[in-house]
């Protein structure tokens, strides 16, 4: 199966630039992996066709050993497997290792340069690192809503600019937000609210 096609995009008009890549589209129904586009041309006119339509890479004709190792070194990128992202965040203390799933954490609270966790079974843990620690090492469904709190947004239930009021489920939990996060909280709802239905 081919990992690559590369087509002469200069053969064809803007206007039949469309025919030859539906024709490999539907070939690749028939490949159990989708193989990736390159096009090659003279000039870049048909660059931003080629955008358009999900090409994976452009040369420009005549080839030169430097595009194809651009080419090359791209493509050995794109295939080095990333590592699973860890599911649970380590909390240290002296000789004390605590283990907890970072999706079981509800919402962080800062306190002084400790940490408070609160999780979904109502469990809380103190850390001794800072939230701002904390913020940069957890994934990027962690946002920070206040100096003090940092929260999981997928627990989100309600969102209240007007009242800068945050509501986390599965409890009836309401955490304030401040006037310097609103922007933060109002992208968020917009966010949100593009992934539900309304």
């Amino acid at each position: 199966m081919p990992s690559l096609i590369f087509i002469n995009v200069d053969n064809y008009s803007n206007k039949d630039f469309i025919n030859p890549i539906n024709i490999i589209k539907d070939l690749y129904r028939s490949f159990p992996k989708k193989p990736e586009l390159v096009a090659i041309a003279p000039s870049k006119k048909q660059a931003f066709n080629c955008i358009k339509h999900n090409f994976y890479y452009y040369l420009l004709h005549p080839l030169n050993e430097s595009q194809l190792h651009l080419l090359d070194s791209r493509l050995r990128i794109a295939n080095i497997p990333k590592k699973d992202k860890p599911k649970k965040l380590c909390l240290q203390t002296y000789s004390d290792y605590r283990f907890i799933e970072i999706n079981d954490i509800l919402y962080l609270k800062a306190d002084n340069n400790s940490t408070e966790f609160f999780l979904t079974d109502k469990t809380k843990i103190v850390a001794y690192k800072t939230l701002k620690y904390f913020e940069s090492i957890l994934p990027k469904s962690f946002r920070r809503i206040h100096q003090s709190f940092v929260i999981n947004q997928n627990y989100i239930s309600r969102i209240h600019l007007g009242k800068h009021e945050c509501h986390l489920k599965p409890f009836k939990m309401k955490l304030p937000f401040s006037r310097a996060y609103r922007k933060v909280m109002s992208e968020l709802a917009t966010n949100l609210s593009s992934n539900a239905l309304s």
